[in-house]
């Protein structure tokens, strides 16, 4: 199976590529695999192939969303990303077998078919904001604020990961700590030791040795 996550949260919220996705479609079919998207940053992907990815400057989020999909065999999705709700995600095939294996599991775990666990006004809120999230301006300005904290990191002289991605800024921690080996984990060190979570409302994360084991 190839599950590939758009945006990629461990290198900062970079894309794939559409050229990518197209070449991944033809190793799946090459050896039988099911290719599935992580598509919890969506839309936030398609914006950034419009920006960078010759060809598409000129078509909208949605049509380059509805494009990367057709490669897929399916996806997962945690809601709480580009579906713009507080809960929620969901798994979509294109495979009416597997959909029904998938339906008899969901009964025992999550519940019916029709709202699978997830309340009513939960349900239209994730309707509504899979649709939000593919407008350019909002998509176009929340990547701009997480760029105006990171342009503001670097101005300060922090060692920031670069290029900047579309929903978090990463610290480069074997510059930030260069006297911390990497086997002590500096990134760790950092969320226990930082304050600055607190001060400003941001949340940190790692991604160092500890988060893939």
């Amino acid at each position: 199976m190839i599950h590939v996550m758009v945006t990629c949260n461990q290198i900062g919220g970079q894309p794939v590529s559409m050229a990518n996705l197209r070449a991944i479609r033809g190793v799946a079919d090459k050896y039988g695999l099911p290719f599935f998207l992580d598509a919890a940053r969506y839309a936030e992907n398609a914006f950034f192939i419009k920006l960078r990815e010759p060809g598409y400057a000129d078509k909208s989020i949605k049509e380059i969303a509805r494009e990367m999909f057709s490669y897929a065999d399916g996806c997962t999705m945690s809601a709480k990303k580009d579906g713009l709700v507080n809960i929620g995600g969901f798994l979509a095939l294109n495979d009416e077998e597997k959909y029904r294996q998938a339906q008899q599991l969901l009964v025992l775990m999550e519940g019916f078919v029709t709202y699978g666990g997830m309340a009513g006004r939960d349900l239209e809120a994730l309707a509504r904001g899979l649709k939000e999230a593919l407008e350019e301006p909002y998509m176009a300005n929340r990547v701009r604020q997480v760029h105006y904290l990171g342009n503001q990191l670097l101005a300060a002289g922090v060692p920031v990961v670069i290029p900047i991605g579309g929903h978090c800024v990463m610290l480069d921690m074997k510059r930030f700590f260069p006297h911390i080996p990497q086997d002590n984990y500096p990134s760790e060190t950092l969320l226990q030791n930082c304050m600055w979570t607190r001060d400003t409302s941001r949340r940190l994360r790692a991604t160092g040795l500890w988060r893939c084991g």
